[in-house]
């Protein structure tokens, strides 16, 4: 990745000297942008290009260029990526279009591409994208207009869309957030995401970075770069849905993710998933500060309203305001004209017009170290005062960063006093305290971000028996719901005891054994949700109820299954006491397996009471995971009920992780409901329902 964005010389493939030729606005960017290396047009016609040479071929270049950029025709490509090869050049950024998101014969340029760099060891960016930017040498590979030149900065974008990515730089410009580099990934035939991603986390000019990604390359590495990444990532994803796939595919040939495995995946890597651009650009506006480690905030406003504003803003994202301390309070009163002003948080000093006052009391906030921010409404702010104002301003900014004490400032005077913090203090600033606060909160959120889990082997996993297990049942299809049972005992989670029958005496006989009351269950190979069929019978308290149920089941088998499948019925005993909830698993096509739990039962599908992790995690995710839900919070211990055993049951999702990571056939694995009891009663699973493939 260094040599894409550290280049000595760069050749432009595909040059005219035609007015509308789009090849040469890469040069003229490069030139605006202050590239020192060599740039070398090259095109078929010749001619010269803002004062520079067109060469002919590639071959006649004077030396291998370290980046090749190549901007002709689609189906030219394979033949320029071949030249480069031939030439010894390794780095290549195609910013053509017309591959795979325009169909098969897209297709078959792009696999044409990848057998010449596999050939000539080439590392390739693109196709259809915008190349590549390092605003630290004045690297611009862009072909279209950048006017003015991005700000160089300390923030860079990985985008799939290079449109996308161009219009959040132009906006971080506006905002007075710097760019450092660039990289538009269009179809991502080569390079994708996560190596950048690598890289940058080690690059000294980058302190954050915003990626923008119509699909995922490999959701899992995004998940092991990130959980280690000593910077913020951001994340905007918005394929996750009918309304975007369609489209986001004839763009980068990119399909639609899940939206909720997206969220949860982001979540558990420490990932700040912005839902826009705008998001990303509000919270952006605290890089290169401390990181907001509480949820102690204190406000300083000019204006009664704005400080409402604030306040409410908090209550919002969960910041508390906590009292001024004493010598502060008085301080701040014996200050006002009028001795009117209540020293509350937010602390209104609309009635204070010397600014030292305003100095020293946010000096006095940096060292307490029971604030962990501090919100400041800039405003309204007068001709007669303004230089005092800005001096004031100036102090509040040095002294942030002499105590690394996060700083947020809402501009609430004139558009000019922004241009003053932005331009001149190199200050970004926001418009309104809401998207100050909403800040912070991201910020918060980065400071509280769990540590990665190693994913140690879980000791309850019997291996050899369900490998064996697994030997002995079809390749593909759901497992019959006996196997499943005993699947999931191997794992080591308790299942109530149970007995098959095929006919009415062997279903009285299994619930003698077992003991009354007793449950029935249909089980058959096409069958998958009983419930819904008539095929779970509860509440069987004699022999005259089991049998009329068996004959129930027999009749609802004949209604319902494909003619002449074998079934059975499965006897349980009526187990009683404990909460539903369900504990399951399934294999996403980005993230790979992913755990779930919410409550469980008939209602599961109604309540919709889920939380997600990817696998594999230990116990304390597996706590988090439980605690993201409604019926986790009840399981806790709420209005005197008593808490459950939830060890039994992380115990039992942390092994479910380990199960889907060791046997990667399985692809999906449901159990509803499992029931949780009080104490250290543990846990039991009523029913089970595995799918392998």
């Amino acid at each position: 990745m260094e040599r894409f964005f550290y280049p000595r010389s760069v050749a432009v493939i595909g040059v005219s000297a035609n007015p509308v030729n789009l090849a040469k606005g890469i040069v003229r960017n490069m030139r605006e942008a202050g590239y020192q290396g060599k740039i070398y047009p090259v095109g078929p016609r010749g001619g010269t290009v803002y004062g520079l040479p067109i060469l002919s071929h590639v071959r006649d270049l004077p030396e291998p260029a370290d980046v090749a950029a190549i901007l002709t025709p689609a189906r030219f490509v394979p033949q320029v990526v071949e030249d480069c090869g031939k030439m010894g050049i390794t780095r290549v950024v195609v910013e053509s279009g017309g591959f795979s998101e325009l169909g098969e014969q897209g297709k078959a340029l792009e696999k044409e591409i990848a057998q010449l760099i596999d050939r000539y060891n080439i590392r390739l960016i693109g196709p259809n994208g915008l190349g590549v930017i390092n605003m630290e040498i004045g690297l611009c590979l862009p072909f279209s207009q950048m006017a003015p030149i991005p700000r160089k900065g300390s923030i860079s974008i990985i985008s799939q869309s290079g449109g996308v990515g161009m219009h959040l730089a132009a906006w971080m410009t506006k905002e007075g957030l710097g760019l450092n580099k660039f990289v538009s990934l269009g179809n991502k035939l080569n390079v994708a995401e996560n190596e950048i991603l690598a890289y940058l986390m080690g690059d000294p000019g980058t302190e954050a970075v915003y990626l923008y990604l119509e699909g995922l390359h490999d959701g899992r590495e995004l998940l092991h770069v990130a959980r280690r990444a000593p910077k913020p990532v951001y994340v905007q994803i918005p394929n996750v849905g009918e309304e975007t796939s369609a489209i986001a595919f004839s763009h980068t040939a990119s399909l639609a993710s899940d939206e909720r495995v997206v969220e949860a995946a982001c979540r558990q890597a420490g990932i700040i998933r912005v839902k826009s651009q705008a998001d990303f650009l509000v919270a952006a506006k605290l890089t290169g500060q401390p990181l907001v480690k509480g949820d102690n905030l204190v406000v300083l406003s000019r204006s009664g309203g704005e400080a409402v504003i604030a306040a409410y803003a908090c209550r919002q994202w969960g910041f508390k305001l906590p009292s001024l301390s004493p010598d502060l309070a008085d301080f701040i009163h014996e200050s006002s004209r009028s001795k009117i002003i209540k020293p509350t948080n937010p602390v209104d000093l609309g009635d204070i017009f010397d600014f030292s006052v305003y100095s020293r009391v946010f000096a006095d906030l940096c060292q307490d170290p029971e604030v962990h921010a501090v919100l400041v409404n800039y405003g309204p702010v007068y001709d007669p005062e303004r230089e005092e104002a800005r001096r004031m301003a100036r102090l509040m900014i040095e002294d942030a960063q002499k105590y690394q004490k996060p700083l947020a400032i809402c501009v609430t005077a004139t558009l000019e006093e922004e241009e003053f913090f932005r331009d001149e203090l190199g200050f970004p600033v926001f418009h309104f305290p809401g998207q100050a606060v909403r800040a912070l909160a991201y910020s918060r959120t980065l400071a509280n971000r769990s540590q990665p889990v190693v994913g140690a082997r879980s000791p309850w996993l019997s291996r050899d028996k369900i490998a064996a297990l697994l030997a002995d049942q079809p390749a593909s299809g759901f497992l019959p719901m006996t196997a499943s049972l005993s699947l999931i005992t191997h794992l080591g989670i308790p299942v109530a005891g149970w007995q098959t029958a095929t006919t009415s005496q062997e279903a009285l006989t299994a619930a003698g054994d077992l003991g009354y009351p007793v449950c029935l269950k249909l089980a058959a190979p096409s069958l998958v949700h009983k419930t819904e069929v008539g095929g779970v019978i509860l509440g069987l308290y004699n022999p005259e109820d089991v049998s009329a149920a068996f004959d129930k089941l027999a009749e609802v088998a004949g209604k319902t299954l494909p003619r002449g499948e074998a079934w059975e019925a499965v006897i349980m005993p009526q187990v009683e006491g404990g909460e539903e909830v369900i504990i399951g698993a399934h294999r996403d096509a980005t993230f790979g397996p992913v755990i779930a739990f919410g409550a469980g039962g008939i209602w599961t599908e109604i309540l919709e009471d889920v939380a997600l992790r990817v696998a594999p995690i230990d116990n304390e995710e597996a706590w988090r995971l439980v605690l993201d839900t409604k019926i986790g919070q009840i399981l806790q211990g709420a209005r005197g009920r008593p808490a459950v055993d939830l060890t039994s049951l992380c115990r039992a999702l942390a092994g479910l992780s380990q199960l889907m990571i060791s046997f990667p056939q399985i692809q999906e694995v449901d159990l509803n409901p499992v029931r949780v009891f009080p104490g250290g009663k543990g846990i039991l699973a009523l029913d089970a329902r595995i799918r392998v493939g």
